[in-house]
């Protein structure tokens, strides 16, 4: 009994040193300072007295920023998580109403997550919702 758990607790031993243990990803830590700033931007969302207003109409999905973000930079984009090839980036364009319409007509019909992420007046923000496009 006891020489076998000695076995095979050496045996563990020699296999987890002989173990190659690689890094998920070479530049883990450049990935943790972006997730740390998307971690900022959704903070600095958050203090937003309005948020971002999204509406779906048909083919289309309507924005309106928040106040005083007439001149916000940055983009839009709609992803399926179920198949790339449907995803979508748009560069944000204001109109004088702080407006924007992307279309999406052609995009089956699903689940769709977006993702907005702009700068305004030296402050970043990031938001993300989910939403089901139908035809």
């Amino acid at each position: 009994g006891y020489g076998l758990f000695v076995v095979f607790i050496l045996a563990l031993v020699f296999k987890s040193v002989n173990t190659k243990v690689d890094l998920v990803a070479e530049d883990y830590y450049q990935r943790e300072l972006k997730f740390q700033d998307v971690i900022d931007k959704k903070a600095n969302y958050k203090r937003l007295d309005t948020g971002l207003v999204f509406q779906v109409e048909g083919g289309n999905i309507w924005f309106r920023f928040p106040p005083g973000q007439h001149s916000a930079s940055g983009s839009i984009f709609v992803y399926r998580p179920s198949n790339k090839s449907y995803d979508k980036t748009f560069a944000i364009a204001l109109d004088s109403l702080r407006e924007m319409e992307v279309e999406v007509k052609g995009s089956p019909q699903g689940l769709y997550k977006i993702i907005v992420d702009w700068k305004a007046d030296s402050t970043s923000y990031f938001y993300e919702t989910d939403v089901f496009l139908s035809p």
